[in-house]
């Protein structure tokens, strides 16, 4: 069995929740929002593309205030109203990324881009679905592609004036003409980053969390989100071990899956925690095995230090179970996931 077909299996029992809850839906016209299903560009993006799933959601004020904070520019008021995400699948049905298609506003007029990410919401490929611009094909040209996709939110950022109003000097190689178009483009991928990680989050969530337990555990057959993961029982473990408040955790976003063999034992479980210390966040992802053993630790956007990624990834192969264990920032981190492992 390869390893798309093990996937498959994995992605549309992750789905499968979300999807029967209400989240499909007829896509509505709105100004900052596609007119029409891209599926003449999913099909240029991702060639092995078969059908695809919308999921439709109309971002509500939390969300709105979690993208204010993460976008390094303003937003405005009418571009966060309702959007659809497209999961695109393979004729086995396995998940090849996700496609978002953006508005945006330009001196040619409304700019509407279909932007393909994988599971880590790493850009892969974009087309244009409307552009009047006569710079198009540079932006559509490889070597114009190659500076946009792939790049961390980080990245991207880096790529803008300090208020996101402008192209930063020496970052993009660019004719002066099409560079009005680039620096809508760029605003754009971080936006649509930002966006689905938020708006989205246990839905790419779910398929991330059923990737990495392929990978990392052995014996599952499913997972599935674990609810209240702070509920009383979380709370009294962490406080009897020291750990009563966070340590860098934001603990009302954190989720988690449980991974579990046929036979319904655990095979482990997925975390996912934004983590913060100093001016450094990140969202993480770890791997525990069935006793709590650190499997890994990623940091899908690069937003770590190296110094600090290093710290996280040494933590690999140990266990946790007391903070008599633990001398830096990430063992505390690491003994909290193993807490809630043993209490989930």
């Amino acid at each position: 069995m390869n390893m798309h077909t093990k996937l498959r299996r994995w992605s549309l029992a992750a789905l499968l929740k979300c999807l029967l809850a209400g989240e499909l839906a007829a896509q509505r016209s709105e100004a900052f929002c596609a007119l029409r299903d891209p599926d003449r560009e999913i099909r240029l993006l991702a060639p092995q593309y078969d059908k695809h799933v919308s999921l439709v959601r109309t971002i509500s004020m939390q969300s709105r205030a979690k993208i204010l904070d993460e976008v390094p520019f303003p937003i405005h008021f009418d571009e966060l109203g309702q959007h659809t995400l497209y999961v695109v699948l393979g004729s086995e049905k396995e998940v090849l990324g996700y496609v978002h298609v953006r508005s945006e506003s330009f001196s040619w007029g409304l700019v509407r881009i279909a932007w393909m990410l994988d599971m880590n919401l790493d850009i892969t490929g974009y087309r244009f679905q409307r552009c009047r611009s006569p710079h198009r094909a540079e932006l559509e040209s490889e070597a114009t592609a190659k500076q946009l996709i792939a790049k961390s939110p980080k990245e991207l950022a880096a790529m803008l004036s300090p208020d996101g109003e402008a192209l930063r000097a020496g970052t993009v190689t660019i004719s002066e003409e099409a560079s009005e178009l680039m620096h809508v483009m760029v605003r754009s991928a971080i936006k649509t980053r930002v966006v689905t990680g938020i708006v989205w989050e246990r839905e790419v969530g779910s398929v991330k969390a059923a990737s990495l337990a392929l990978e990392h555990l052995s014996g599952h057959a499913r997972v599935e989100e674990v609810k209240d993961l702070y509920d009383s029982k979380g709370r009294a473990a962490l406080e009897a071990s020291g750990l009563g408040e966070s340590i860098g955790f934001d603990r009302p976003t954190v989720l988690s899956w449980n991974a579990q063999r046929k036979d319904r034992e655990r095979a482990g479980a997925v975390f996912r925690t934004p983590w913060s210390a100093g001016d450094m966040r990140a969202k993480l992802w770890w791997v525990l095995g069935p006793e709590g053993e650190i499997l890994a630790v990623e940091d899908p956007e690069r937003s770590l230090e190296p110094a600090a990624l290093s710290s996280f990834q040494g933590l690999v192969g140990r266990t946790f179970k007391s903070t008599e264990e633990c001398s830096s920032a990430s063992e505390l981190a690491a003994l909290e996931v193993s807490l809630l492992l043993h209490e989930g």
